[in-house]
């Protein structure tokens, strides 16, 4: 009886606190003040969006790769299902890491404990452009640990194709007014493949060492 009522407090301490920590996007997504750990478009999101539920199934895996003078490569799109719009999610991610989600992109990063040394503001946009891009700010930010990046793949171009087996986390130093046609990436970061029960590349993970822009590629 006393751990069942241990219980129901937990959990309505944990329903009072999310309850007090949610709050609206600010215009400028890096002045937001101090957020929880975990945030969904700029609000917290429970323990959904996380990159767990796909680790047990690793198909492939794609080496990092850098050039000074650039690794040619293409956008991928986003499939015909998905809205192109603007979405941005931000927060405040300290020294204990967390966690921002961006649904409408089936996107998600994961900062892991001691990734950042202090608080630091953190916005990233996915963009309307039709293409699968992120600006991940500020840019220049460096990471004491990788960060990780989930992208599904359920609602890009190369969805069901065998394409999706080719296709990775590329960095951009600059923001790109043109994402048609051979792209100039300086990095191809490591990126790892990861199939669903139908055999299919369901979704990838990407590992980031700084910030700046960063795009789903093909070779």
């Amino acid at each position: 009886m006393m751990h069942a009522k241990f219980v129901r407090s937990s959990v309505l301490a944990l329903i009072a606190f999310v309850a007090l920590s949610c709050s609206e996007s600010p215009t400028d997504p890096l002045s937001r003040p101090a957020a929880p750990a975990i945030a969904n478009d700029g609000l917290l999101s429970g323990l959904t969006g996380t990159i767990g539920d796909i680790l047990s199934s690793v198909v492939k895996i794609i080496p990092f790769a850098s050039d000074p003078n650039g690794i040619n490569v293409r956008a991928v799109q986003w499939g015909q299902n998905h809205v192109n719009q603007v979405r941005t999610v931000s927060a405040v991610i300290g020294p204990e890491g967390g966690l921002l989600v961006i649904p409408g992109s089936d996107f998600s990063i994961f900062f892991p404990v001691g990734a950042l040394s202090a608080p630091t503001p953190i916005a990233i946009v996915s963009d309307a452009s039709g293409y699968v891009s992120y600006d991940m700010q500020p840019h220049g930010l460096n990471f004491a640990k990788p960060v990780i990046v989930k992208q599904r793949l359920r609602n890009t171009a190369v969805y069901g194709t065998p394409q999706a087996w080719n296709v990775f986390g590329a960095y951009f130093p600059n923001d790109l007014l043109d994402l048609t046609g051979i792209l100039k990436a300086l990095e191809i970061e490591r990126t790892t493949i990861f199939s669903g029960p139908t055999g299919r590349a369901e979704a990838e993970t990407w590992q980031l060492n700084h910030f700046s822009r960063y795009m789903l590629t093909s070779g």
